[in-house]
């Protein structure tokens, strides 16, 4: 389940819809998104009992753990025949420590789940299924909780099925500044960079698997044709990171006259004059770009493997093709201090960004940031679902308290939105209502960044 509060708009979960279109291959499928289809936890049981499933499965993270647990624990307490299988960054990062603390899961998935998913939906009707041959699976037997050797990441990614959007209410997904229908496309997985914060290493690996243009057209192709729907979000950490790719991808957009307008997210040193050029004429109109910080010490301590002037390369670029930008930003990370917090908040103001979304770091396990901040007893987390980049900030370090870097975070956020040319000028380019819809647009651009 996603968290959201209540202005921030809701994504299509994806991931799901992907493993439904496999398990449909075995059966009946029934995908219930509990932000769009509300339902009091009764309706839920009752929804789940007359459907009779073998298999629940909970799609979670680190910010929703405690709320999705909760639902789940009182799904097996009720109907205690359903299996439940739990997957997400939350066990891939945590493994059997955080699956031994839910003891009503039956299964979960370390990485990536849908092969893992789909060689355990050919167990189940067994008599005496063997779990631990399935890799990638956490499982309980008569012994406690095991965990099956480790799955390879899946080299093909095209070989795996469209997402099956027609289970989901597709009319509930919009975008905040328009209310037209969106989704997203998970067109590659996986980022060779070694940013000490990110968790798509340890989830997705460091090769990027890519989806082949007519891969990508035919999703979109169904997705105008079934569902009518034209908005989209290219769900990559690097969009641009191939030119060749991003070219071609472009021209068969245009090819094949897709009336489509998308937006994307990249790193500010993989995008060039060409490639804007052909991205804006084949609809896109939004790029998100990860920056970080305004200071270059912060940026090479976190190895981002950036310059300062990559970024403000990368924003003219974008502005000079008439595409808005999207800047991250994040508090909090080594050798940061009220200095440094002030520069990037004096640097964010400077860039002529269209919005800014902004972050408290956040020490994942399976990050070296993690490592780091246990190593020197930074972290003042109480429970797992304080690990949240939109949330307040849990780190300690030796130059700032969390309560510190929260403010620097609110800081920006005032500096930069309540800037009287900022209201106007959202007003009159983006045609928002108010400027409590801007900040929704901001909230619903930040609100997947970084798993």
């Amino acid at each position: 389940m996603q968290k959201v509060a209540s202005w921030v708009a809701i994504w299509p979960p994806i991931s799901l819809a992907t493993l439904a279109a496999i398990a449909k291959k075995k059966g009946p499928v029934r995908l219930i998104d509990g932000n769009v289809e509300i339902m009091t936890i009764e309706q839920l049981l009752a929804d789940i009992s007359e459907f009779a499933p073998d298999l629940v499965v909970v799609n979670t993270g680190f910010p929703s753990i405690d709320e999705d647990m909760a639902v789940a624990k009182t799904i097996k307490e009720s109907l205690a025949n359903i299996k439940i299988l739990a997957f997400g960054v939350y066990f891939t990062l945590l493994e059997k420590e955080g699956f031994i603390n839910y003891p009503f899961l039956d299964f979960g998935i370390v990485g990536e789940p849908e092969e893992t998913f789909e060689e355990l939906l050919g167990l189940l009707d067994k008599p005496e299924p063997d779990y631990s041959k399935v890799r990638g699976i956490i499982y309980r037997d008569s012994s406690g909780v095991q965990i099956a050797e480790p799955r390879p990441l899946i080299e093909d990614i095209d070989k795996l099925p469209l997402p099956d959007r027609g289970l989901l209410r597709t009319d509930m997904y919009r975008l905040p500044h328009n209310d037209k229908v969106f989704t997203l496309i998970n067109s590659a997985r996986g980022c060779p960079y070694e940013c000490i914060y990110c968790i798509v290493n340890p989830y997705y690996g460091r090769k990027v698997r890519r989806h082949s243009t007519d891969y990508i057209i035919k999703e979109i192709k169904e997705c105008i044709e079934l569902h009518d729907i034209h908005e989209f979000l290219f769900w990559e950490e690097i969009f641009t990171i191939s030119k060749e790719r991003v070219l071609a991808l472009c021209e068969v957009i245009l090819q094949n006259n897709l009336s489509i307008n998308w937006a994307a997210t990249t790193r500010v040193d993989c995008l060039d004059e060409e490639m804007v050029s052909a991205m804006k004429k084949a609809g896109c109109y939004l790029m998100g770009l990860g920056i970080e910080s305004g200071v270059q010490d912060i940026l090479d301590a976190a190895k981002k493997k950036q310059t300062i002037a990559d970024v403000i390369r990368a924003v003219n670029l974008c502005k000079e093709a008439g595409i808005k930008t999207m800047g991250h930003f994040i508090f909090g990370l080594p050798g940061e201090t009220k200095e440094t917090a002030n520069k990037t908040i004096k640097f964010m103001l400077s860039l002529g960004l269209d919005y800014m979304q902004c972050y408290c770091a956040v020490p994942y396990p399976k990050t070296e940031l993690g490592a780091l901040s246990k190593e020197r007893g930074w972290i003042r987390a109480q429970r797992w679902s304080q690990y949240d980049f939109g949330g307040e900030s849990i780190l300690h370090t030796d130059t700032l308290t969390p309560a510190d870097v929260s403010c620097f975070r609110k800081k920006a956020f005032r500096r930069f939105y309540f800037r009287p040319r900022m209201v106007f000028r959202a007003l009159r380019d983006v045609k928002l209502l108010n400027l409590f819809n801007l900040l929704k647009f901001v909230k619903w651009m930040g609100s997947k960044k970084r798993g």
